[in-house]
């Protein structure tokens, strides 16, 4: 309890444990702990998103997306009558208003595929060189 009183009152006496005033010395040691080095800091990077919220009318949406499907399937019955997600998503923009139109995104679009694959039945499969999805009715 001596030595812990003297530092209290700021004596300069060295009656603390053996050794603490050498750890005390050495840099990166604090109260006989070793601290390490801080992490290095990271650059921050810019990453371009959307910082508006888009508003879309998804019954719409969804609507024109399946007349493309179905108008496609009704036409031609043989084999290769698959559609593709990319070509649909290309034509898309015709069958809406333009406020939908200039809102319209690639993950929105899935997100409706994927809306009316469940409601239809419609059977997704990828395509060899998994760059786009066909799309055909179960």
């Amino acid at each position: 309890k001596q030595w812990y009183q003297r530092r209290v009152r700021g004596d300069s006496d060295s009656d603390g444990p053996p050794g603490m005033e050498e750890e005390e010395e050495r840099e990166g040691v604090i109260g006989g702990i070793e601290l390490i080095e801080a992490a290095p800091t990271v650059e921050r990077i810019h990453i371009n998103y959307a910082k508006k919220a888009k508003k879309i009318d998804i019954k719409l949406l969804k609507g024109a997306m399946w007349n493309k499907i179905a108008d496609k399937k009704d036409a031609a019955k043989d084999l290769d009558d698959k559609k593709t997600f990319s070509q649909t998503y290309k034509s898309l923009p015709s069958g809406l208003s333009q406020a939908v139109a200039d809102n319209l995104s690639v993950p929105i679009a899935f997100s409706c595929l994927l809306h009316l694959a469940n409601e239809h039945g419609l059977s997704l499969a990828d395509s060899d060189d998994l760059r786009d999805i066909h799309i055909s009715l179960s």
